[in-house]
Protein backbone atom coordinates (compact mmCIF):
# COMPACT_ATOMS: atom_id res chain seq x y z
CA UNK A 1 0.00 0.00 0.00
CA UNK A 2 2.68 2.37 0.83
CA UNK A 3 4.84 1.19 -1.92
CA UNK A 4 1.35 2.48 -4.02
CA UNK A 5 1.44 5.87 -2.73
CA UNK A 6 5.14 6.63 -3.26
CA UNK A 7 4.50 5.50 -6.74
CA UNK A 8 1.12 7.69 -6.90
CA UNK A 9 3.03 10.78 -5.64
CA UNK A 10 6.11 10.30 -8.09
CA UNK A 11 3.90 10.52 -10.66
CA UNK A 12 1.98 13.41 -9.54
CA UNK A 13 5.29 15.17 -8.86
CA UNK A 14 6.45 14.48 -12.16
CA UNK A 15 3.53 15.28 -13.55
CA UNK A 16 3.35 18.66 -11.57
CA UNK A 17 6.56 18.96 -12.98
CA UNK A 18 5.87 18.16 -16.54
CA UNK A 19 2.76 20.64 -16.61
CA UNK A 20 5.30 23.15 -15.19
CA UNK A 21 8.04 22.62 -18.10
CA UNK A 22 5.16 23.19 -20.51
CA UNK A 23 4.40 26.45 -19.02
CA UNK A 24 7.65 27.88 -19.09
CA UNK A 25 8.04 26.36 -22.47
CA UNK A 26 4.95 28.59 -23.11
CA UNK A 27 6.23 31.20 -21.67
CA UNK A 28 9.53 31.24 -23.48
CA UNK A 29 7.58 30.54 -26.73
CA UNK A 30 5.73 33.73 -26.13
CA UNK A 31 8.69 35.63 -25.10
CA UNK A 32 10.68 34.74 -28.09
CA UNK A 33 7.48 35.30 -30.10
CA UNK A 34 7.43 38.70 -28.80
CA UNK A 35 10.80 39.56 -28.94
CA UNK A 36 10.71 38.11 -32.91
CA UNK A 37 8.09 40.62 -33.72
CA UNK A 38 9.86 43.31 -32.36
CA UNK A 39 12.77 42.77 -34.14
CA UNK A 40 10.61 42.09 -36.79
CA UNK A 41 8.87 44.71 -37.03
CA UNK A 42 11.57 47.37 -36.18
CA UNK A 43 14.13 45.97 -38.80
CA UNK A 44 11.39 45.52 -41.69
CA UNK A 45 8.15 48.15 -41.13
CA UNK A 46 9.92 50.60 -38.43
CA UNK A 47 13.43 50.96 -39.74
CA UNK A 48 13.14 54.21 -41.67
CA UNK A 49 11.08 56.21 -39.04
CA UNK A 50 13.79 55.26 -36.90
CA UNK A 51 16.85 55.59 -38.97
CA UNK A 52 15.54 59.04 -39.35
CA UNK A 53 15.28 59.65 -35.90
CA UNK A 54 18.80 58.62 -35.37
CA UNK A 55 19.89 60.70 -38.18
CA UNK A 56 18.00 64.19 -36.56
CA UNK A 57 20.06 63.30 -33.62
CA UNK A 58 23.51 62.84 -35.51
CA UNK A 59 22.89 65.26 -37.89
CA UNK A 60 21.35 68.61 -38.70
CA UNK A 61 20.39 69.04 -42.37
CA UNK A 62 21.32 72.42 -43.79
CA UNK A 63 19.79 74.20 -46.82
CA UNK A 64 22.29 75.51 -49.16
CA UNK A 65 20.97 78.59 -50.83
CA UNK A 66 21.15 78.84 -54.74
CA UNK A 67 21.39 81.69 -56.93
CA UNK A 68 17.63 82.66 -58.57
CA UNK A 69 18.08 83.45 -62.00
CA UNK A 70 18.88 86.95 -63.74
CA UNK A 71 16.27 89.05 -65.63
CA UNK A 72 18.32 90.86 -68.96
CA UNK A 73 16.90 93.95 -71.01
CA UNK A 74 16.91 92.59 -74.66
CA UNK A 75 20.59 94.20 -74.90
CA UNK A 76 21.50 92.27 -71.98
CA UNK A 77 21.49 94.38 -68.95
CA UNK A 78 20.92 93.57 -65.95
CA UNK A 79 17.46 94.60 -64.75
CA UNK A 80 17.39 91.77 -62.17
CA UNK A 81 20.07 90.08 -59.67
CA UNK A 82 20.68 88.41 -56.58
CA UNK A 83 23.82 89.43 -55.04
CA UNK A 84 25.23 87.34 -52.28
CA UNK A 85 25.78 88.36 -49.12
CA UNK A 86 27.49 86.93 -45.76
CA UNK A 87 26.09 86.29 -41.85
CA UNK A 88 28.45 85.58 -39.33
CA UNK A 89 28.47 82.76 -36.92
CA UNK A 90 30.87 81.26 -34.42
CA UNK A 91 32.27 77.54 -34.46
CA UNK A 92 33.13 77.19 -30.82
CA UNK A 93 34.57 73.40 -31.76
CA UNK A 94 37.24 75.32 -33.74
CA UNK A 95 37.63 78.30 -31.48
CA UNK A 96 38.43 75.66 -28.31
CA UNK A 97 41.05 73.65 -30.72
CA UNK A 98 42.82 76.95 -31.78
CA UNK A 99 42.83 77.93 -27.87
CA UNK A 100 44.51 74.50 -27.04
CA UNK A 101 47.78 76.12 -29.04
CA UNK A 102 46.78 79.49 -28.45
CA UNK A 103 45.90 80.38 -24.99
CA UNK A 104 43.16 83.36 -24.65
CA UNK A 105 42.26 83.49 -28.15
CA UNK A 106 38.67 83.09 -27.45
CA UNK A 107 38.99 86.71 -25.37
CA UNK A 108 41.38 88.07 -28.48
CA UNK A 109 38.58 86.62 -30.63
CA UNK A 110 35.86 88.53 -28.69
CA UNK A 111 37.26 91.35 -28.71
CA UNK A 112 38.24 91.78 -32.38
CA UNK A 113 34.46 91.04 -32.84
CA UNK A 114 33.65 93.54 -30.29
CA UNK A 115 35.24 95.92 -32.40
CA UNK A 116 34.42 94.99 -35.89
CA UNK A 117 30.67 95.18 -35.52
CA UNK A 118 30.49 97.44 -32.67
CA UNK A 119 28.65 94.87 -30.07
CA UNK A 120 29.15 94.96 -26.84
CA UNK A 121 31.54 91.67 -25.30
CA UNK A 122 28.65 90.76 -22.84
CA UNK A 123 26.89 90.04 -25.48
CA UNK A 124 28.96 87.72 -27.50
CA UNK A 125 29.89 85.95 -24.19
CA UNK A 126 26.35 85.56 -23.73
CA UNK A 127 25.57 84.03 -26.99
CA UNK A 128 28.80 82.08 -26.56
CA UNK A 129 27.13 80.13 -23.91
CA UNK A 130 23.50 79.81 -25.20
CA UNK A 131 24.67 77.74 -28.56
CA UNK A 132 28.25 76.22 -29.69
CA UNK A 133 27.51 77.20 -33.03
CA UNK A 134 25.39 80.91 -32.29
CA UNK A 135 24.39 83.58 -35.37
CA UNK A 136 25.78 86.85 -34.63
CA UNK A 137 25.02 89.23 -37.39
CA UNK A 138 22.73 88.38 -40.23
CA UNK A 139 24.04 90.35 -42.97
CA UNK A 140 27.60 91.63 -42.76
CA UNK A 141 28.90 95.17 -44.45
CA UNK A 142 31.92 94.64 -47.47
CA UNK A 143 33.71 96.54 -44.92
CA UNK A 144 32.98 94.42 -42.02
CA UNK A 145 33.36 90.91 -44.19
CA UNK A 146 36.80 92.18 -45.31
CA UNK A 147 37.61 92.91 -41.54
CA UNK A 148 36.99 89.48 -40.58
CA UNK A 149 39.20 88.04 -43.12
CA UNK A 150 42.32 86.75 -40.93
CA UNK A 151 39.93 85.04 -38.30
CA UNK A 152 38.06 83.11 -41.08
CA UNK A 153 38.71 79.04 -40.16
CA UNK A 154 39.67 80.08 -37.15
CA UNK A 155 36.43 79.68 -35.44
CA UNK A 156 34.99 82.48 -37.96
CA UNK A 157 32.40 81.42 -40.23
CA UNK A 158 30.84 83.52 -42.86
CA UNK A 159 27.66 81.65 -44.55
CA UNK A 160 26.61 83.23 -47.71
CA UNK A 161 23.33 83.83 -49.10
CA UNK A 162 21.24 85.94 -51.63
CA UNK A 163 19.26 89.05 -52.07
CA UNK A 164 17.26 90.19 -55.07
CA UNK A 165 18.41 93.98 -56.54
CA UNK A 166 17.14 95.85 -58.76
CA UNK A 167 20.16 97.88 -59.90
CA UNK A 168 17.62 100.47 -62.04
CA UNK A 169 15.32 101.04 -59.03
CA UNK A 170 12.20 102.40 -60.24
CA UNK A 171 12.58 101.70 -64.14
CA UNK A 172 10.30 99.09 -65.60
CA UNK A 173 9.57 98.08 -62.05
CA UNK A 174 6.07 97.06 -63.46
CA UNK A 175 7.22 95.05 -66.25
CA UNK A 176 10.10 93.51 -63.94
CA UNK A 177 7.93 93.31 -60.86
CA UNK A 178 9.73 91.95 -57.62
CA UNK A 179 10.67 88.69 -55.65
CA UNK A 180 9.27 88.27 -51.98
CA UNK A 181 11.81 87.68 -48.78
CA UNK A 182 10.81 83.61 -49.68
CA UNK A 183 12.91 84.51 -52.46
CA UNK A 184 9.20 83.69 -54.64
CA UNK A 185 8.59 86.10 -57.33
CA UNK A 186 5.20 88.60 -56.75
CA UNK A 187 4.90 90.82 -59.30
CA UNK A 188 5.18 91.34 -62.47
CA UNK A 189 8.09 89.08 -65.14
CA UNK A 190 9.12 88.05 -61.47
CA UNK A 191 6.01 86.35 -60.66
CA UNK A 192 5.08 85.30 -64.20
CA UNK A 193 8.49 83.93 -65.16
CA UNK A 194 8.67 82.29 -61.50
CA UNK A 195 9.10 78.71 -62.19
CA UNK A 196 11.69 80.12 -64.48
CA UNK A 197 14.17 81.73 -62.51
CA UNK A 198 13.76 80.18 -59.27
CA UNK A 199 16.67 78.45 -58.03
CA UNK A 200 16.61 74.86 -56.23
CA UNK A 201 18.74 74.96 -53.31
CA UNK A 202 21.24 72.10 -51.94
CA UNK A 203 21.03 70.09 -49.02
CA UNK A 204 23.87 69.39 -46.70
CA UNK A 205 24.13 67.76 -43.27
CA UNK A 206 26.27 68.70 -40.51
CA UNK A 207 27.48 66.14 -37.48
CA UNK A 208 26.21 66.84 -33.92
CA UNK A 209 27.54 66.03 -30.62
CA UNK A 210 26.63 63.72 -27.97
CA UNK A 211 24.64 66.86 -26.64
CA UNK A 212 23.43 67.89 -29.85
CA UNK A 213 24.96 70.62 -30.44
CA UNK A 214 25.98 71.29 -34.33
CA UNK A 215 29.94 70.49 -35.69
CA UNK A 216 29.74 72.92 -38.58
CA UNK A 217 33.53 71.56 -39.40
CA UNK A 218 32.02 68.39 -40.04
CA UNK A 219 29.80 68.85 -43.00
CA UNK A 220 28.56 66.86 -46.38
CA UNK A 221 26.90 68.04 -49.24
CA UNK A 222 23.95 65.85 -50.31
CA UNK A 223 22.19 67.98 -53.21
CA UNK A 224 24.26 70.18 -54.69
CA UNK A 225 22.49 73.63 -55.43
CA UNK A 226 21.38 74.27 -59.13
CA UNK A 227 21.16 78.06 -60.37
CA UNK A 228 17.91 79.13 -61.76
CA UNK A 229 17.94 80.05 -65.21
CA UNK A 230 17.95 83.40 -67.12
CA UNK A 231 15.91 85.61 -69.06
CA UNK A 232 15.83 88.19 -71.53
CA UNK A 233 12.60 90.60 -72.55
CA UNK A 234 11.40 92.40 -75.08
CA UNK A 235 12.53 95.17 -72.87
CA UNK A 236 15.03 97.91 -74.68
CA UNK A 237 16.15 100.11 -71.60
CA UNK A 238 17.30 102.98 -73.62
CA UNK A 239 13.86 103.09 -74.83
CA UNK A 240 12.22 102.29 -71.76
CA UNK A 241 13.76 105.27 -69.75
CA UNK A 242 12.97 107.76 -72.71
CA UNK A 243 9.36 106.41 -71.79
CA UNK A 244 9.84 107.13 -68.00
CA UNK A 245 11.26 110.62 -68.46
CA UNK A 246 8.53 111.94 -70.98
CA UNK A 247 5.68 110.27 -68.64
CA UNK A 248 7.86 111.86 -65.70
CA UNK A 249 7.38 115.12 -67.34
CA UNK A 250 3.67 114.41 -68.39
CA UNK A 251 2.90 113.45 -64.46
CA UNK A 252 4.29 116.39 -62.93
CA UNK A 253 2.80 118.84 -65.46
CA UNK A 254 -0.62 117.35 -65.46
CA UNK A 255 -1.26 115.86 -62.26
CA UNK A 256 -3.43 113.15 -63.48
CA UNK A 257 -4.69 110.22 -61.39
CA UNK A 258 -2.72 107.61 -63.76
CA UNK A 259 -0.51 107.74 -66.87
CA UNK A 260 0.05 104.41 -68.52
CA UNK A 261 2.47 103.81 -72.11
CA UNK A 262 3.65 101.08 -73.61
CA UNK A 263 5.84 100.94 -76.84
CA UNK A 264 5.79 97.74 -78.92
CA UNK A 265 7.20 96.30 -82.14
CA UNK A 266 4.28 95.48 -84.59
CA UNK A 267 5.34 92.22 -84.31
CA UNK A 268 3.64 92.31 -80.41
CA UNK A 269 7.41 92.56 -78.70
CA UNK A 270 6.65 94.87 -76.03
CA UNK A 271 9.61 97.42 -75.91
CA UNK A 272 8.63 99.64 -73.40
CA UNK A 273 5.57 100.10 -70.95
CA UNK A 274 5.36 102.39 -67.52
CA UNK A 275 2.72 103.36 -65.16
CA UNK A 276 2.80 106.37 -63.14
CA UNK A 277 2.53 106.04 -59.77
CA UNK A 278 5.21 103.35 -59.61
CA UNK A 279 7.56 102.38 -56.90
CA UNK A 280 11.38 100.90 -55.87
CA UNK A 281 11.17 96.99 -56.16
CA UNK A 282 13.98 97.15 -53.99
CA UNK A 283 11.60 98.51 -51.22
CA UNK A 284 8.49 97.72 -52.66
CA UNK A 285 6.40 97.71 -49.27
CA UNK A 286 7.45 101.44 -48.50
CA UNK A 287 4.44 102.36 -51.24
CA UNK A 288 0.87 101.89 -51.20
CA UNK A 289 -0.29 99.06 -52.94
CA UNK A 290 -2.11 100.75 -55.50
CA UNK A 291 1.18 101.96 -56.91
CA UNK A 292 2.35 98.66 -57.65
CA UNK A 293 -0.82 97.65 -59.99
CA UNK A 294 0.11 97.68 -63.92
CA UNK A 295 -2.32 99.56 -64.58
CA UNK A 296 -1.70 99.46 -68.80
CA UNK A 297 -2.92 95.40 -68.46
CA UNK A 298 -5.11 95.93 -65.36
CA UNK A 299 -7.41 98.91 -65.19
CA UNK A 300 -10.56 99.20 -67.65
CA UNK A 301 -11.40 102.64 -69.29
CA UNK A 302 -13.86 103.78 -71.88
CA UNK A 303 -11.60 104.23 -75.29
CA UNK A 304 -13.58 106.78 -76.65
CA UNK A 305 -12.85 108.10 -80.07
CA UNK A 306 -9.80 105.90 -80.48
CA UNK A 307 -12.57 103.10 -80.75
CA UNK A 308 -13.75 104.60 -83.87
CA UNK A 309 -10.93 102.92 -85.81
CA UNK A 310 -12.63 99.81 -85.67
CA UNK A 311 -15.81 100.95 -86.61
CA UNK A 312 -14.56 101.91 -89.46
CA UNK A 313 -12.21 99.31 -90.43
CA UNK A 314 -15.02 96.79 -90.49
CA UNK A 315 -17.20 98.90 -92.71
CA UNK A 316 -14.30 99.12 -95.78
CA UNK A 317 -13.27 95.44 -95.10
CA UNK A 318 -17.02 94.33 -95.28
CA UNK A 319 -17.17 96.80 -98.29
CA UNK A 320 -20.49 98.60 -97.08
CA UNK A 321 -18.54 101.98 -97.12
CA UNK A 322 -15.38 103.61 -99.43
CA UNK A 323 -13.37 106.15 -97.86
CA UNK A 324 -14.52 108.79 -100.26
CA UNK A 325 -18.27 107.87 -99.34
CA UNK A 326 -20.46 110.93 -97.88
CA UNK A 327 -22.38 111.58 -95.27
CA UNK A 328 -23.96 114.11 -93.30
CA UNK A 329 -23.05 115.34 -90.05
CA UNK A 330 -25.92 116.73 -89.41
CA UNK A 331 -24.18 120.42 -88.52
CA UNK A 332 -23.33 118.79 -85.01
CA UNK A 333 -26.08 117.65 -83.23
CA UNK A 334 -28.43 115.07 -84.19
CA UNK A 335 -30.86 113.05 -82.00
CA UNK A 336 -31.22 109.41 -82.09
CA UNK A 337 -32.58 106.71 -79.87
CA UNK A 338 -34.30 109.08 -77.79
CA UNK A 339 -30.77 110.52 -76.88
CA UNK A 340 -29.39 114.13 -78.31
CA UNK A 341 -25.34 112.86 -80.08
CA UNK A 342 -22.54 115.91 -80.54
CA UNK A 343 -20.08 116.46 -82.72
CA UNK A 344 -17.43 119.30 -81.31
CA UNK A 345 -17.76 121.34 -84.50
CA UNK A 346 -20.67 121.57 -86.65
CA UNK A 347 -19.81 119.22 -89.40
CA UNK A 348 -22.26 119.41 -92.83
CA UNK A 349 -20.99 116.60 -95.53
CA UNK A 350 -17.76 114.79 -94.76
CA UNK A 351 -16.21 112.10 -96.10
CA UNK A 352 -15.30 108.28 -94.83
CA UNK A 353 -11.97 109.59 -94.24
CA UNK A 354 -12.86 112.82 -92.48
CA UNK A 355 -14.67 111.31 -90.20
CA UNK A 356 -11.96 109.64 -88.65
CA UNK A 357 -9.77 112.30 -89.43
CA UNK A 358 -12.08 115.05 -87.81
CA UNK A 359 -13.35 112.43 -85.35
CA UNK A 360 -16.93 113.27 -85.75
CA UNK A 361 -19.51 111.02 -83.56
CA UNK A 362 -22.63 111.50 -85.68
CA UNK A 363 -20.57 110.20 -88.67
CA UNK A 364 -19.01 107.13 -87.33
CA UNK A 365 -22.61 105.94 -85.98
CA UNK A 366 -24.67 106.64 -89.74
CA UNK A 367 -21.40 104.43 -90.97
CA UNK A 368 -22.44 102.17 -87.86
CA UNK A 369 -26.28 101.77 -88.63
CA UNK A 370 -25.07 100.83 -91.64
CA UNK A 371 -22.84 97.84 -91.01
CA UNK A 372 -25.08 96.16 -88.01
CA UNK A 373 -24.97 95.18 -85.09
CA UNK A 374 -23.95 91.60 -85.33
CA UNK A 375 -20.82 92.49 -87.63
CA UNK A 376 -19.66 95.46 -85.65
CA UNK A 377 -19.95 92.99 -82.30
CA UNK A 378 -17.94 90.20 -84.65
CA UNK A 379 -15.02 92.91 -85.31
CA UNK A 380 -14.65 93.91 -81.83
CA UNK A 381 -14.05 90.11 -81.02
CA UNK A 382 -11.54 90.08 -84.21
CA UNK A 383 -9.55 92.80 -82.97
CA UNK A 384 -9.30 91.07 -79.54
CA UNK A 385 -11.60 93.78 -77.19
CA UNK A 386 -13.21 91.38 -74.16
CA UNK A 387 -10.20 88.87 -74.60
CA UNK A 388 -7.67 88.41 -72.95
CA UNK A 389 -4.37 89.73 -74.80
CA UNK A 390 -2.16 86.75 -73.13
CA UNK A 391 0.85 89.33 -72.19
CA UNK A 392 2.74 87.43 -70.14
CA UNK A 393 2.35 89.47 -67.19
CA UNK A 394 0.23 88.97 -63.71
CA UNK A 395 -2.91 90.59 -64.02
CA UNK A 396 -4.75 91.04 -66.82
CA UNK A 397 -8.43 91.74 -67.41
CA UNK A 398 -10.62 90.74 -70.11
CA UNK A 399 -12.18 94.11 -70.43
CA UNK A 400 -16.06 94.58 -70.84
CA UNK A 401 -17.57 93.71 -74.26
CA UNK A 402 -21.11 92.55 -73.83
CA UNK A 403 -23.03 90.01 -76.53
CA UNK A 404 -25.45 91.87 -79.08
CA UNK A 405 -28.32 90.53 -77.37
CA UNK A 406 -27.53 92.18 -74.52
CA UNK A 407 -27.32 95.60 -75.83
CA UNK A 408 -29.75 97.82 -75.01
CA UNK A 409 -31.72 100.49 -78.41
CA UNK A 410 -28.70 102.20 -77.58
CA UNK A 411 -25.81 100.35 -77.60
CA UNK A 412 -25.12 100.57 -81.04
CA UNK A 413 -24.91 104.30 -80.66
CA UNK A 414 -22.87 104.04 -78.23
CA UNK A 415 -20.35 101.22 -78.77
CA UNK A 416 -19.08 102.65 -82.24
CA UNK A 417 -17.79 105.76 -80.73
CA UNK A 418 -16.49 103.88 -77.72
CA UNK A 419 -19.07 104.41 -75.11
CA UNK A 420 -20.63 101.63 -72.98
CA UNK A 421 -17.21 98.89 -73.92
CA UNK A 422 -14.18 98.62 -71.59
CA UNK A 423 -10.47 98.16 -72.74
CA UNK A 424 -7.36 98.30 -71.64
CA UNK A 425 -4.15 100.19 -72.85
CA UNK A 426 -2.62 96.81 -73.52
CA UNK A 427 -5.75 95.68 -75.58
CA UNK A 428 -5.47 99.35 -77.44
CA UNK A 429 -2.04 99.09 -78.62
CA UNK A 430 -3.07 95.90 -80.18
CA UNK A 431 -5.63 96.75 -82.31
CA UNK A 432 -3.73 99.50 -83.40
CA UNK A 433 -1.06 96.74 -84.28
CA UNK A 434 -3.63 95.30 -86.58
CA UNK A 435 -3.22 98.74 -88.89
CA UNK A 436 0.64 98.26 -89.38
CA UNK A 437 0.66 94.46 -88.94
CA UNK A 438 -0.87 93.74 -92.62
CA UNK A 439 -4.29 93.04 -90.51
CA UNK A 440 -2.78 90.10 -88.55
CA UNK A 441 -3.25 90.94 -84.96
CA UNK A 442 -0.04 90.73 -83.19
CA UNK A 443 0.24 88.54 -79.42
CA UNK A 444 1.84 91.26 -76.97
CA UNK A 445 4.68 89.43 -74.66
CA UNK A 446 7.74 90.51 -72.87
CA UNK A 447 9.80 87.50 -72.94
CA UNK A 448 12.87 87.16 -75.54
CA UNK A 449 14.62 83.86 -74.60
CA UNK A 450 15.51 81.86 -72.13
CA UNK A 451 19.16 81.09 -71.22
CA UNK A 452 19.66 77.40 -69.40
CA UNK A 453 22.81 77.08 -67.06
CA UNK A 454 23.92 74.45 -69.74
CA UNK A 455 24.23 77.46 -72.33
CA UNK A 456 21.10 76.23 -74.12
CA UNK A 457 19.15 79.68 -75.33
CA UNK A 458 15.29 78.98 -75.89
CA UNK A 459 13.60 81.58 -77.72
CA UNK A 460 10.11 83.01 -77.04
CA UNK A 461 7.63 80.90 -79.02
CA UNK A 462 5.39 82.72 -81.56
CA UNK A 463 1.77 82.45 -81.77
CA UNK A 464 0.29 82.38 -84.69
CA UNK A 465 -1.45 85.27 -85.75
CA UNK A 466 -5.10 85.21 -87.01
CA UNK A 467 -5.66 87.85 -89.36
CA UNK A 468 -8.34 90.60 -88.90
CA UNK A 469 -8.39 92.99 -91.63
CA UNK A 470 -7.03 92.91 -95.01
CA UNK A 471 -3.91 94.39 -96.21
CA UNK A 472 -6.00 96.38 -98.50
CA UNK A 473 -7.90 97.99 -95.66
CA UNK A 474 -4.79 98.52 -93.67
CA UNK A 475 -3.27 100.70 -96.36
CA UNK A 476 -6.83 103.21 -96.23
CA UNK A 477 -6.29 102.98 -92.99
CA UNK A 478 -3.02 104.49 -92.74
CA UNK A 479 -3.31 106.91 -95.28
CA UNK A 480 -6.32 108.08 -93.21
CA UNK A 481 -4.28 107.65 -89.91
CA UNK A 482 -1.66 109.60 -91.22
CA UNK A 483 -3.81 112.64 -91.83
CA UNK A 484 -5.13 112.85 -88.20
CA UNK A 485 -1.60 113.85 -87.29
CA UNK A 486 -1.75 116.96 -90.09
CA UNK A 487 -2.87 120.24 -89.47
CA UNK A 488 -6.19 119.35 -90.32
CA UNK A 489 -6.71 116.59 -88.32
CA UNK A 490 -7.24 115.99 -84.27
CA UNK A 491 -3.88 115.50 -83.36
CA UNK A 492 -1.39 117.68 -85.40
CA UNK A 493 0.64 118.18 -82.10
CA UNK A 494 1.92 114.26 -82.63
CA UNK A 495 3.28 115.19 -86.24
CA UNK A 496 6.45 114.13 -86.75
CA UNK A 497 8.58 115.49 -90.31
CA UNK A 498 10.03 112.76 -92.37
CA UNK A 499 8.43 109.71 -90.92
CA UNK A 500 4.98 107.84 -91.86
CA UNK A 501 2.58 108.51 -88.54
CA UNK A 502 -0.54 107.86 -87.91
CA UNK A 503 -2.71 107.42 -85.08
CA UNK A 504 -6.14 108.22 -83.18
CA UNK A 505 -6.95 110.25 -80.25
CA UNK A 506 -9.37 109.64 -77.26
CA UNK A 507 -11.25 111.90 -75.03
CA UNK A 508 -13.95 109.93 -72.90
CA UNK A 509 -15.87 111.18 -70.15
CA UNK A 510 -16.03 108.82 -67.18
CA UNK A 511 -19.10 107.68 -65.59
CA UNK A 512 -19.36 109.51 -62.07
CA UNK A 513 -22.59 108.11 -59.66
CA UNK A 514 -23.93 107.07 -63.09
CA UNK A 515 -23.56 109.91 -65.12
CA UNK A 516 -20.79 111.10 -67.89
CA UNK A 517 -18.48 113.64 -66.07
CA UNK A 518 -18.31 117.17 -67.48
CA UNK A 519 -14.67 117.28 -65.94
CA UNK A 520 -13.22 113.93 -65.74
CA UNK A 521 -11.92 112.33 -68.69
CA UNK A 522 -9.04 109.76 -69.93
CA UNK A 523 -7.29 111.12 -72.74
CA UNK A 524 -5.54 108.71 -75.08
CA UNK A 525 -3.10 108.57 -77.67
CA UNK A 526 -2.63 105.42 -80.02
CA UNK A 527 -0.66 105.48 -82.98
CA UNK A 528 2.82 104.15 -84.77
CA UNK A 529 6.03 105.25 -86.51
CA UNK A 530 8.56 104.51 -88.94
CA UNK A 531 9.93 104.97 -91.88
CA UNK A 532 11.98 102.54 -94.24
CA UNK A 533 15.28 102.39 -91.75
CA UNK A 534 13.27 101.45 -88.80
CA UNK A 535 10.74 99.02 -87.25
CA UNK A 536 7.26 100.09 -87.28
CA UNK A 537 7.00 101.15 -83.55
CA UNK A 538 3.09 101.14 -82.10
CA UNK A 539 3.02 103.99 -79.18
CA UNK A 540 -0.12 103.92 -76.54
CA UNK A 541 -0.85 106.65 -74.47
CA UNK A 542 -3.84 106.87 -71.62
CA UNK A 543 -3.88 109.50 -69.25
CA UNK A 544 -6.56 109.49 -66.74
CA UNK A 545 -8.16 112.52 -65.26
CA UNK A 546 -5.72 115.44 -66.37
CA UNK A 547 -5.85 118.56 -64.76
CA UNK A 548 -4.82 120.80 -67.06
CA UNK A 549 -5.95 120.67 -70.35
CA UNK A 550 -8.40 118.24 -71.57
CA UNK A 551 -8.53 116.22 -75.36
CA UNK A 552 -6.20 113.29 -76.08
CA UNK A 553 -4.85 115.84 -79.03
CA UNK A 554 -3.73 118.38 -76.75
CA UNK A 555 -2.94 115.73 -73.75
CA UNK A 556 -1.85 112.50 -74.88
CA UNK A 557 -0.38 113.24 -78.22
CA UNK A 558 2.31 115.53 -77.50
CA UNK A 559 3.88 112.94 -75.10
CA UNK A 560 3.57 110.38 -78.28
CA UNK A 561 5.12 112.64 -80.30
CA UNK A 562 8.01 113.04 -77.49
CA UNK A 563 8.54 109.16 -76.67
CA UNK A 564 8.41 108.40 -81.07
CA UNK A 565 10.93 111.08 -82.04
CA UNK A 566 13.31 110.44 -78.82
CA UNK A 567 12.69 106.33 -80.19
CA UNK A 568 13.21 107.18 -83.89
CA UNK A 569 16.61 108.81 -82.91
CA UNK A 570 17.89 105.87 -80.69
CA UNK A 571 17.06 103.48 -83.27
CA UNK A 572 19.20 105.79 -85.36
CA UNK A 573 16.43 106.17 -88.44
CA UNK A 574 16.80 109.73 -89.31
CA UNK A 575 13.84 111.24 -90.50
CA UNK A 576 13.79 110.87 -94.88
CA UNK A 577 13.18 114.51 -96.36
CA UNK A 578 11.93 112.84 -99.53
CA UNK A 579 8.85 111.58 -97.64
CA UNK A 580 7.72 114.72 -96.96
CA UNK A 581 7.34 115.96 -100.64
CA UNK A 582 5.89 112.52 -101.98
CA UNK A 583 3.64 113.46 -99.20
CA UNK A 584 2.64 116.65 -100.36
CA UNK A 585 2.42 115.37 -104.10
CA UNK A 586 -0.39 113.02 -102.67
CA UNK A 587 -2.41 115.53 -101.24
CA UNK A 588 -1.67 117.79 -104.68
CA UNK A 589 0.26 120.54 -103.44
Amino acid sequence: MELGKIKQRQAQGEEEINNKVKKLKFFYSVMFSVVFFSLFKLQIFDHHFYREKMERQIFKKVIVKAERGKIYDRNGKILAMDVPYYSLYLDFWKIRDYEKNHPGYWKFLRKRVSEILNIPEEILERKAKKSSYPLIKKELTIEEYKRLKPFRGKGVVCEENFKRVYPYGKLACHVIGFSGTERKGLEGAEYYYDWILKPSDGISVILKDGMGRVIPSLEKEIVHPRKGKDIFLTIDLNIQNIVEEEIEKAWKELKPKSISVIVMEKSGEILALANRPNYDPNNPGDYPAGFRRNRAVTDIFEPGSIFKIVTIAAAIEENIVSPLQRFYCERGKWFIRSHYLHDTHKFEDLTVEEILIKSSNIGTVKIALKLGKELLYRYCEEFGFGQFTGIDLPGEVRGILREPEKWSGYSIVAIPIGQEIGVTAIQAIRAMGVIVNDGYLPAPHILKEIHSQDGKIIPYKNIKSRKVISKKTCRILSQILEKVVSPEGTAPLAYISGYHVGGKTGTAQKVVNGRYSKDKVVASFVGYIYNRNSPKIVIMVKVDEPKKLFYGGLVAAPIFRNIAWRTMYYLEAPPDENLERLKLVLRGK
